[in-house]
């Protein structure tokens, strides 16, 4: 139980955390130098910045309520787990970006005092929210070891996670800031350390495929004195390198090793060295804030400015891998060197070999089919024909199902014509079940003709469709967020509540559910769910199928596939997302070992042997 009193709060020894008793917002308790205590919105309220004394804090709930002034640019937010006021874990709002934008609640760390909001920036590190303006929101935090994850108001579900907190495990003070300009105010502040009661950590961030992460830089130097058209030279021959390391995006920040210095900006080199076995074009993907030159073998190749507003008045200078570059490499070791500047928002830069893919050596590429194909969305395998047929998404409103043999040859591109956008397929029986805009075609394979089609009234975006041991068909309506059954020849609404259903999957008694970030079972006879396996926040499950060895493998649309265990765990045996190859609704053929995967707007079926 806790019982909250004017911004304190107190813990019985009977509660889940440790005991623990915070004082008001006074003296005692806070450092309120910077701060005002006034009345607002019928409560003694805290405007401007505090810092919480005594006070060592690592897992647990920090609660605050946060009001408004409507569409104001006032940034109020969570410190926790501050080494001092310059190395500290933050959470903040944007008012003034809510509700149209996916920013307007932000994680930003910040090292030696540089905030770097540009750095940590997109899924899993901003989201949208809406800030009711003239009335108290209430921020939740709950932290557990490396991650975190943010809830607003009552909402059941985090409205942002934090799989991987930059600053890692930590412990230490907590504050609260915001302006003292009236556009903001803190009340009701209940910190609950320990272990908090809160579903499974989220999974840990996947390193990206091709990094290029081995980097020394320079001391820092002024950005007034940089010259960003010429090689560094006298900073090469004089500076004391240090090694700097990146995340699992690839990402060096170097606010890790130094902080500002120059108020005009400031500017390190960086290097390191790329080795070709043969005379090659290297694609490379990168990301800066705010200025670069690439040097690759002493020669400027590129110089870039990203920084905040540079470009236009909208453009937030948001470091990813924006930009492309084609370096000529010949047999060798070749010196790969950037200047990089910051001004304000982070500084950083993040380098990565585009064509590069994570393949597990239980794979092993058997053929690919370019061309013939537009836009493959889902691939099945009939076991009665021994062939694939494959749903040809978009063809200018001319939308068809193919016949591919085994081996990777076309047999019959436009085996099956007028269909509309035909997504997920099931087969059994002599009988092609395909999912499309105009409704469920059940189709005879022997003649190649649509029998009927099944109107899917009430469904908004019917998707994928799977079938049961006693011929129920479930489908699954992205978004709509629900299942829907189809069974004596009547369509029902079977399961709602869902989050971005996408792939289905029929055994053992229970439905297998792709989702966007989680594969879940739901229980034919009672509809009883539970999650068999989490993913990132931003995946979209589009595959599923058994293994053949009491488990799966399963799909994330965005280019990554994985073999699950019957309990979930998982390992990551394909990544192509880094050249941009979608991993789409696969066929697997579990005793030939034979994975086929449709790239969707890659145009293209790639097709794995796995061991």
């Amino acid at each position: 139980m806790r019982l909250v009193i004017l911004g304190a709060v107190f813990l019985t020894a009977g509660s889940a955390f440790a005991q623990k008793t915070i004082v008001p917002f006074t003296e005692a308790g806070w450092d309120l130098g910077r701060a005002k205590i006034a009345d607002h919105l019928g409560r003694r309220a805290l405007m401007g910045t505090a810092f919480l004394k005594d006070t060592d804090f690592a897992d647990g709930v920090i609660e605050v309520d946060i009001a408004t002034t409507e569409r104001t640019r006032s940034y109020p937010g969570v410190l926790f787990r501050m080494a001092d006021q310059a190395n500290y874990e933050r959470f903040y709002i944007r008012p003034h970006r809510s509700p149209f934008y996916d920013d307007a609640l932000q994680y930003g760390p910040v090292f030696n005092g540089v905030d770097s909001w540009q750095l940590y920036y997109g899924p899993g590190k901003t989201s949208s929210l809406e800030i009711l303006p003239g009335r108290w929101n209430r921020l939740k935090i709950v932290l557990a070891g490396p991650s975190a994850r943010v809830y607003w108001n009552d909402s059941a579900e985090p409205v942002l996670t934090v799989a991987n907190l930059a600053r890692g495990v930590s412990a230490g003070s907590i504050g609260l800031v915001g302006p003292l300009d009236g556009t903001a105010y803190f009340s009701n502040v209940t910190v609950a350390p320990g272990n908090p009661s809160s579903p499974p950590s989220p999974p840990a961030s996947e390193s990206m495929p091709g990094l290029i992460s081995d980097w020394r830089i320079s001391d820092p130097f002024s950005l007034a004195e940089a010259d960003f058209t010429r090689y560094p030279e006298d900073v090469v021959k004089k500076t004391s390198w240090k090694e700097i390391p990146v995340d699992e995006r690839g990402l060096a920040d170097v606010s890790r090793l130094y902080p500002r210095k120059y108020r005009l900006g400031d500017v390190v080199v960086a290097k390191t060295v790329l080795a070709a076995e043969d005379d090659s074009l290297l694609r490379v993907g990168f990301g800066y804030s705010d200025f670069i030159t690439v040097f690759l073998n002493g020669k400027p190749v590129y110089f870039g400015n990203s920084a905040y507003q540079s470009r236009d008045r909208s453009f937030l200078g948001i470091v990813g891998y924006n930009d492309n570059l084609f370096l000529p490499l010949g047999k060798g070791e070749h010196e790969l060197l950037v200047m990089v500047g910051e001004g304000m928002g982070g500084w950083a830069f993040c380098f990565r070999k585009e064509d590069e893919i994570l393949a597990d050596p239980s794979l092993k590429k058997d053929w690919t089919m370019k061309g013939g194909v537009a836009l493959p969305e889902a691939v099945v395998h009939d076991p009665e024909k021994d062939v694939f047929y494959v749903s040809n998404y978009f063809y200018e409103g001319r939308e068809f199902i193919s016949k591919v043999s085994l081996d990777g040859r076309m047999i019959e591109r436009e085996w099956i014509t007028g269909l509309s956008m035909p997504t997920g397929m099931a087969v059994k029986g002599g009988v092609l079940y395909v999912v499309d805009r105009s409704g469920l075609k059940v189709i005879d394979t022997a003649s190649g003709r649509i029998r009927e089609t099944i109107p899917l009234t009430g469904m908004r975006v019917p998707n994928d469709v799977a079938l049961a041991e006693n011929g129920d068909l479930y489908l699954s309506d992205l978004p709509g967020n629900a299942v829907f059954r189809y069974s004596g020849g009547k369509l029902e609404r079977w399961l709602g509540g869902l989050n971005g259903p996408n792939a289905l999957m029929v055994e053992k008694g229970r439905l297998l559910v792709g989702q966007n970030g989680m594969l879940l079972t739901v229980n034919l006879a009672d509809q009883s769910t539970s999650i068999l396996a989490r993913f990132d926040p931003t995946s979209s499950v589009d595959g599923i199928a058994a293994d053949g060895r009491g488990g799966y493998l399963v799909s994330d649309y965005n280019g990554k596939l994985y073999r699950l265990s019957a309990d979930g765990k998982k390992i990551r045996i394909l990544d192509t997302s880094n050249p941009g190859d979608k991993i789409a609704d696969f066929a697997f053929i579990a005793h030939a070992g034979l994975l086929v995967i449709p790239t969707f707007d890659g145009n293209s079926l790639a097709a794995y042997l796995i061991k």
